[in-house]
C-alpha cells in the first residue's frame, strides 16, 4: 500500500487515495455482471403465436417423447431454429420438412394437414403387424389424460355413436376411475344420460400404420347431487371442442375395459 493523502470527487461520496509519483498503485478488479448468454439464447421479441405446422410439429414430438434438443439432433437443424418453427407460424424449405417428417417418422403431407378431409388408414404398410390385447392397467394408462374418444349407446331412434370430449377422474371404488362428459341442455346425450354407455379411445399413427384402441362400458347417469356435481367442475378438466354453454355434467362407471395394440413385430 502506498501512504498518501485521500481526496473526494467533486459532486460524489466516492473516497480516491492519491498517491506520491513513482509509488506502485494497487490494482483493484471490479466483477462486472454480464447478461447470462442462456438466458439471452431463450429470449424471443414477441409472445408465442404457433401456427397449424408449429402445432403439428408439437404434437407428433410429443407423441414420440421426444425433447426439442433431441428433435433438433435428428434433423441436424439448430435449436434455434426449431424452437422458431414451434413458436411461431413458419415455411420451411422443402429439404427442412423433409428432414423433419423423417424424424418425425411422419410424411411432409402430413405435417402441412393433408388428408384432414378424409378418414385416417388411407395407407398400406408394407411390414407384417400384429394385434396384441392390453391388460387393463395399460388401457388405464392410456385412457388416463383424456382426451376425445366416442361414445355409443341405444337411443330410440336406435344405436347412437358420438365424438366426445372426456376426462378420467380417480374413484376410490373403481380402479379405472369414472368418465366425465360435459354436454348441452336437450342435446342426444343428455336425452339417453341415465343408460349404458360405452367409450372408445384410440390413436393412429398412419405413417407407421401402428395403432391401439380401449373399449370400455359401464352405466352412466347425469350428475345432479350439488356436491358431486362441484367436485367434477374442480377437478375434471373438460373442455368441449365445439364450445358453447355445455354445463350438464354425464359420469361413466366403467363395469368392463378391454384394449389392442397393432405393433410392428418380426414375423418367425
Amino acid at each position: 500500500m502506498c501512504g498518501g493523502r485521500h481526496a473526494r470527487h467533486a459532486g460524489t461520496g466516492e473516497e480516491v487515495k492519491r498517491c506520491p509519483p513513482g509509488t506502485a498503485t494497487p490494482m483493484s478488479i471490479n466483477s462486472v455482471t454480464r447478461p447470462d448468454p442462456g438466458r439471452e439464447y431463450q429470449r424471443w421479441p414477441s409472445p408465442p403465436d404457433p401456427g397449424d405446422l408449429s402445432r403439428r410439429i408439437a404434437r407428433r414430438r410429443a407423441e414420440l417423447h421426444l425433447s426439442q434438443v433431441q428433435l433438433a439432433a435428428r434433423t441436424g437443424l439448430s435449436l434455434r431454429y426449431l424452437e422458431y418453427l414451434e413458436r411461431y407460424p413458419g415455411r420451411p424449405a422443402p429439404a427442412v420438412l423433409r428432414k423433419l417428417a423423417a424424424a418425425l417418422r411422419t410424411t411432409p403431407a402430413a405435417l402441412l394437414g393433408a388428408g384432414a378431409n378424409v378418414p385416417p388408414g388411407q395407407g398400406r404398410q408394407a411390414d407384417v403387424r400384429f394385434l396384441s390385447p392390453l391388460l387393463p392397467a395399460e388401457c388405464r394408462r392410456l385412457i388416463k389424460p383424456g382426451g376425445i374418444g366416442r361414445i355409443a349407446f341405444a337411443a330410440a331412434s336406435g344405436p347412437v355413436v358420438v365424438p366426445v370430449n372426456f376426462a378420467v377422474l380417480a374413484d376410490p371404488v373403481l380402479p379405472a376411475g369414472i368418465v366425465v362428459i360435459r354436454t348441452a341442455e336437450g342435446t342426444v346425450i343428455d336425452e339417453n344420460a341415465d343408460a349404458e354407455m360405452a367409450l372408445e379411445v384410440d390413436h393412429i399413427d398412419e405413417a407407421l400404420c401402428l395403432g391401439w384402441s380401449v373399449l370400455m362400458h359401464g352405466p352412466a347417469h347425469r350428475v345432479v347431487d350439488p356436491a358431486e356435481l362441484r367436485r367434477l367442475q374442480e377437478h375434471a378438466t373438460v373442455w368441449p371442442w365445439p364450445g358453447g354453454e355445455r354445463e350438464v355434467y354425464l359420469r361413466i362407471a366403467p363395469r368392463e375395459i378391454t384394449g389392442r395394440r397393432i405393433e410392428l413385430r418380426s414375423a418367425r
